[in-house]
């Protein structure tokens, strides 16, 4: 399936609702990627209001290491359209937590995990040596 086809507003979001076109965020908030409406992913779990993919290609090329995007979508103040979308490595364990959001399930403690543990930390820390402090905006 291509990404584009998670949801009829999934293109628009892409284009006009992302920091840049196309980009999407990890959990840390500063690291994305690229995702076109063209890239291969497949659905893992959908409701009413949010859907679980896994992306297997990333602006158009293979990526080595899948993602899994989060998409929320049909919010009060927009119906009919998506409103996010965040990614994390899509580890076994990371799928599972995300189909458990999906579903509205309750926590069950699970920590989400990289495939390189730590790597996550090391690209912030090599963000925060570049600066005396960092601004979101």
């Amino acid at each position: 399936m291509r990404f584009g086809e998670v949801h009829e507003d999934m293109e628009r979001f892409l284009d006009e609702d992302c920091y840049c076109p196309n980009e999407i965020y990890g959990i840390d908030g500063f690291s994305y990627m690229l995702f076109t409406k063209d890239d291969e992913c497949r659905v893992i779990e959908r409701s009413d209001d949010k859907a679980a993919v896994v992306c297997t290609t990333s602006n158009g090329k293979e990526i080595t290491e899948p993602q899994a995007i989060m998409v929320w979508y049909d919010d009060d103040s927009r119906p009919g359209k998506v409103v996010a979308a965040q990614r994390v490595d899509a580890t076994e364990n990371n799928i599972g937590i995300l189909r458990s959001i999906v579903r509205g399930e309750e926590p069950d403690g699970r920590k989400l995990d990289e495939f390189k543990p730590g790597s996550l930390k090391k690209d912030l820390e090599k963000l925060f040596k570049l600066s005396d402090c960092i601004m979101v905006g």
